[in-house]
Parts: structure tokens; sequence; C-alpha cells
């Protein structure tokens, strides 16, 4: 699936993907989401979603920078849309880190009664994203990592 074009762009903030930046992206998005999720579950679910996200875009925007290299810069977009016949809440994200395409179509399940010891490295973060929300999306758009985190208001 795509990212979903266009929304009323409600808020935004960008900075560097930077460990130092956490506190300010989390409220941000903590911010957006109380004010436009009614449901404190479907409030959480988003939250959750968000986190492991954004602390995989740190992660991996940061991993293979040298000495004097400045991070990659991420934007987080809070937007309204309609999605499938729905309003939705969308919480975009762009990052100018190297590209990378989690393959959210390929993930439609993860072995959670595994042992974890016996579990494959990778996978259930993302698919904690894709089973927490109504609709996620990636795309790789002007250089830059796009996710859709959405859900239905």
């Amino acid at each position: 699936m795509s990212n979903l074009i266009g929304g009323e762009e409600v808020a935004h903030i960008e900075a560097l993907a930077s460990m130092d930046n956490w506190e300010q992206f989390m409220e941000f998005a903590s911010d957006q989401i109380d004010q436009a999720i009614p449901g404190q579950s479907q409030s959480y679910k988003l939250k959750l979603a968000y986190e492991e996200l954004i602390s995989n875009i740190i992660r991996a925007t940061n991993k293979d920078l040298s000495a004097g290299t400045t991070p990659a810069s991420l934007e987080i977009l809070a937007l309204k849309n309609v999605w499938d016949g729905h309003n939705v809440f969308v919480l975009r994200t762009q990052d100018t880190g190297p590209h990378f395409d989690p393959h959210f179509a390929d993930r439609d399940s993860v072995d959670i009664d595994q042992p974890v010891h016996e579990r494959q490295i990778g996978g259930l973060g993302l698919f904690l994203i894709q089973q927490s929300v109504d609709y996620v999306a990636y795309d790789w758009i002007d250089e830059k990592n796009t996710y859709d985190l959405c859900m239905k208001i």
C-alpha cells in the first residue's frame, strides 16, 4: 500500500534524529494523539507504535555515523485524512537517513509463541507497529523514508 496523499496538516515538528530530541518527539506525538484520538485504547496503541518506529529510525540513522557527521533530520506531521471511507488521524514520519523499506506488506505474522532464543532477529517491532494501528505504510519519497501510522477517528 502506498502512503495517503494529501490530508489536512494539523501540526508538525522537525529536528535531528537523535536521542537528544526524544522527549520533544514524544511530547509532540502524545499531545497530537490525545487531541485527535477519542479512545484511550486506540490512543495507547498509536503511541506504542509511534515510539517503536521513532526508536528504530533514530537507531538506524545513527548506526553508522562517524565523528563530526550530523544525524539525519526527522520530521513528524500530524494529519487528518480519509482512508477507505473513514476519517483517520495520521502520524507521518519522514527522515533523511539511509533508505530502509520495512516491507510491511510481507509481515503478516510473527510467531510470538516461539521462544525468544529461537526467534529470528528482527521483525517483532515492525510486527508490533503493524498490529497496533489501523493502517501502516512506507514509501521512499523525495529521498526520504516516509512512514504513515493511521488510526480511525
